[in-house]
């Protein structure tokens, strides 16, 4: 299914320790880009988010924050700590001493510091929490990416189809304008008072029509829209294949002007070349 690069989701989650705040965000790149910003007691959760995103991602700038905002009154002091609050109390103080005008010291960062020394909190149960939120915000992105995919995808046909009608267009339009420059040949040799040699003629007129003949580039026009259209079904990431793709739709389309006969199959070369372009700036979106 064909899935858009830009998404974004957010949630945040009470929990036992705090409040779980995630942020996903999703962009166009040409590349796999995965940024990850976590917050101390859950950086070492990183390897396996990382690599829980670059399995169903694979195209993208990727920005992902997970956040725990712990609660004011979640700190609990044992009598064991005491003796240790105590001397950090006495160091604090100590600094304090050696900056002029200190703030007055807050018990509750006291507290944090003596934890943050001692490395004592305990975060039991906090892994299961963080990975079913993630697991569930993951399946979000996913789900608002294919959504866009979809739109982008019905973008993309109908471009298509037109693509295939303006060349359908341009094959009506070729052995009319050859019976034109035919009668055109016919006209310059009797103007010219020149006997109206048939040889004459159907060498001119094979000349022209070798000079314009623009058959392989409408088939390969006709070819790349079967392509794109098979791409488009497929399951997995297209986007650099599209892209691709599109590369050679223009290099045909600009072949095509290049050999147009008559005024009329130039603007179709134009309307070809304004749809290709259309179809290129929606793929810029895709994975």
């Amino acid at each position: 299914m064909i899935s858009s690069m830009t998404s974004y989701y957010s949630v945040s989650k009470e929990t036992s320790y705090g409040s779980l705040v995630l942020e996903i965000k999703t962009l166009n790149s040409r590349f796999f880009d995965l940024q990850i910003k976590l917050s101390d007691e859950l950086r070492i959760h990183e390897p396996l988010i990382r690599k829980k995103i670059a399995k169903i991602l694979s195209r993208g700038k990727i920005e992902c924050k997970i956040f725990l905002k712990e609660r004011e009154g979640l700190v609990e002091i044992k009598n064991d700590d005491l003796k240790n609050l105590k001397k950090l109390i006495k160091f604090v103080e100590k600094i304090s001493t050696l900056i002029k005008d200190p703030k007055q010291i807050n018990p509750v960062e006291i507290i944090r510091l003596h934890r943050e020394k001692n490395n004592k909190q305990n975060h039991k149960g906090l892994d299961k929490a963080l990975f079913l939120l993630f697991d569930d915000a993951l399946k979000k992105i996913i789900t608002d990416r294919q959504r866009e995919g979809k739109k982008i995808k019905q973008l993309i046909t109908s471009r298509s189809l037109r693509i295939e009608k303006e060349v359908a267009k341009i094959r009506k339009m070729i052995p009319r304008f050859i019976d034109i420059h035919q009668s055109k040949i016919v006209k310059k040799f009797k103007d010219a008072l020149i006997d109206v040699d048939q040889d004459k003629i159907k060498q001119e007129l094979v000349t022209f029509i070798q000079k314009s003949d623009v058959d392989e580039e409408l088939d390969r026009l006709n070819s790349h829209s079967q392509e794109l259209k098979r791409l488009l079904s497929l399951s997995e990431p297209v986007g650099k294949k599209i892209d691709f793709l599109m590369q050679e739709f223009n290099r045909e389309a600009n072949t095509l002007g290049s050999k147009a006969i008559a005024v009329e199959i130039s603007q179709s070369a134009v309307e070809l070349k304004v749809l290709i372009e259309q179809i290129r700036e929606q793929i810029q979106n895709i994975e």
